[in-house]
C-alpha cells in the first residue's frame, strides 16, 4: 500500500508538471532558480552542503565565498529540477535547441570496437538532459536508474527518460544480468558513479578524502575490456547546455582487485576535475562521505 506521504509527493510532482506546461519556457527557468533560492532560504540540507564544501575545498573559501557558492548550488538544483519536468513536454526532434555536444565521434569509434561501451557520469549539471541527448543524437543506451523509494515518482521519471529512447534498468535481483547482457549485445551501459553507497568494498580518493563507490562501473569495464566513456554537461544559458564526451584510457594488470581500484579512481578523478571547474554544478546535497573505511568507523562525517 502506498503511504499518504508518497501520494502527497506524487501530487506535488503532478502539479509541477502541469505548471511547467502552462508557462513559457524562460519563465519556467526563472521559476526553477527561484525555487532553488527558496530551498536555500529554508536551509534544506544546507548543513550537508556546507560540510561537503569544507571537505572538498579545505577552508580555501572565505565565509562570503562559501555562502555565495551555496546560493549558486541551490539555484542550479532548482533549475535542473524544473528543466527535468520540461523534458516531459519537449519533442525529441527539438532537443538540439537545448543541447549541443563535443566529442560525438568518440562514442561511434568506441561502439565500432564491438565490446559494448561503459558510460560513466555523475550528478553534475543537467544530467537527465545529457542522457536524453545521448539517446536522441548518438545512440540509445541502457541506463541503470536505481530506484526511488516513491514508486509513483520513480515510474513517472522513468517514463520521461524512455521518451528519448533510454532503456532503463531498475534496481532488482536481475539488474546485474541485464547490464551485462547489454554489453554482450554491444550496447552502451550508463551508470552514474558518484553517490555514497552503504558498503565498504571500494573506496576512492575524492577531494583527498576516502569516499565509498559502487564497484559496478569498474567491474563491467574490466570484464568486457570495454571502452570507458565519461560524459558531463555544462550550462551555457538559462535553458541551454553543452554535453562533453571523453574517453578514459586504462590498462589492465590481470589483478582484478587492483584493476577495479584503478578504473574506479580514474572515474572519480574525472568527476572531481569537473567539479573543480564548475563547483556550482554538482549535487552537493548528497552525503558523499557518509560511509567510512573500517579504520574510520568511529569517525562519522555528518
Amino acid at each position: 500500500m502506498i503511504s499518504l506521504r508518497y501520494l502527497f509527493e506524487f501530487a506535488v510532482f503532478k502539479f509541477l508538471l502541469g505548471t511547467v506546461n502552462i508557462f513559457p519556457e524562460l519563465w519556467v527557468a526563472g521559476m526553477g532558480r527561484s525555487f532553488g533560492s527558496l530551498c536555500y532560504q529554508l536551509g534544506i540540507r544546507k548543513a550537508v552542503v556546507k560540510k561537503n564544501l569544507e571537505i572538498a575545498f579545505k577552508g580555501k573559501l572565505s565565509n562570503q565565498e562559501e555562502e555565495d557558492l551555496i546560493k549558486k548550488i541551490y539555484r542550479n538544483i532548482g533549475s535542473v529540477l524544473f528543466e527535468v519536468l520540461l523534458l516531459n513536454f519537449i519533442n525529441p526532434k527539438q532537443l538540439h535547441q537545448y543541447l549541443e555536444f563535443e566529442g560525438r565521434e568518440i562514442f561511434q569509434n568506441a561502439l565500432a570496437e564491438g565490446k559494448g561501451v561503459v558510460m560513466a557520469g555523475s550528478h553534475f549539471g543537467h544530467w537527465e538532459l545529457l542522457s536524453a541527448g545521448i539517446n536522441t543524437f548518438i545512440h540509445p543506451f541502457y541506463g541503470y536508474a536505481g530506484k526511488q523509494k516513491n514508486s509513483l515518482f520513480d515510474d513517472s521519471l522513468n517514463k520521461i527518460r524512455q521518451r528519448f529512447g533510454m532503456n532503463t534498468i531498475s534496481k532488482s535481483k536481475t539488474a546485474t544480468k541485464e547490464m551485462m547482457r547489454a554489453l554482450k549485445d554491444k550496447q552502451i551501459l550508463g551508470i552514474l558513479g558518484d553517490l555514497n553507497v552503504p558498503h565498504d568494498n571500494l573506496f576512492v580518493d575524492f577531494f583527498g578524502k576516502k569516499a565509498a563507490m559502487g564497484t559496478g562501473l569498474a567491474i563491467f569495464t574490466i570484464k568486457r575490456e570495454a571502452p570507458l566513456i565519461f560524459t558531463s554537461i555544462v550550462r551555457t544559458g538559462p535553458l541551454t547546455h553543452r554535453g562533453i564526451i571523453k574517453r578514459i584510457d586504462y590498462e589492465l594488470t590481470g589483478d582484478t582487485e587492483k584493476d577495479v581500484q584503478n578504473v574506479a579512481q580514474k572515474i572519480s578523478d574525472e568527476i572531481e576535475n569537473n567539479i573543480r571547474q564548475y563547483p556550482d554544478h554538482y549535487f552537493w546535497v548528497n552525503r558523499r562521505w557518509k560511509t567510512r573505511p573500517p579504520e574510520e568507523k568511529d569517525q562519522p562525517v555528518y
